[in-house]
């Protein structure tokens, strides 16, 4: 049951791709619709525009650096690469993904998905959620080392998934990942 509420985000983002990414006969309709998702890869992790801020008054992948997610996680990682679009939860989302740039562990990968509401974090807490102290309004973690924050009207998902390692070998990394969005939202 933990992991299927850790895989939450990571439907939500793979659902937004292929939406974004599917054909059809629409001819573009997809990028003049506003509520169509978007997927685009940001310069530096802070660049670019993907047409609005789905999730509020800013995007994943605006929030955080390439610099400032290595340092929160501990390794290099490459250009974030943002989706966005309306959240099954109500409301939209805006998602970044920086793979790891570390040759010998190409596969990590670190998440910050925003929600404009908390509809998807109280969708994933339960009762037996463990907090996690000082970081947003309240926060608690997950499996697969997720932790998720609740932070005035919207909440957010953040994850440092080390692959082949254990459920919550990178807890500590994807805390200091959420400490890093939370102190610039």
């Amino acid at each position: 049951m933990r992991i299927r509420r850790a895989l939450v985000p990571v439907l939500l983002a793979t659902v937004a791709t292929l939406t974004a990414c599917g054909g059809g006969d629409s001819g573009g309709q997809a990028a003049d619709d506003p509520t169509s998702a978007s997927t685009e890869a940001t310069e530096g992790g802070a660049a670019g525009d993907d047409g609005g801020d789905p999730a509020g008054d800013v995007a994943a992948c605006d929030l955080l650096t390439t610099d400032e997610v290595a340092d929160a996680v501990g390794s290099p990682v490459k250009d974030g690469i943002r989706t966005s679009g309306p959240a099954v939860t109500g409301g939209d989302f805006s998602t970044c993904v920086w793979q790891s740039a570390d040759p010998d562990n190409p596969a990590d990968t670190a998440t910050l998905t925003i929600y404009e509401n908390a509809a998807a974090a109280d969708s994933v807490r339960s009762d037996g959620s463990p907090a996690v102290d000082g970081i947003g309004d309240s926060a608690f973690s997950d499996s697969v080392s997720s932790v998720w924050v609740y932070d005035g009207e919207k909440s957010f998902f953040t994850q440092w998934y080390i692959f082949g390692t254990m459920d919550d070998e990178g807890l500590e990394q994807s805390k200091a990942l959420a400490q890093a969005a939370a102190d610039k939202l």
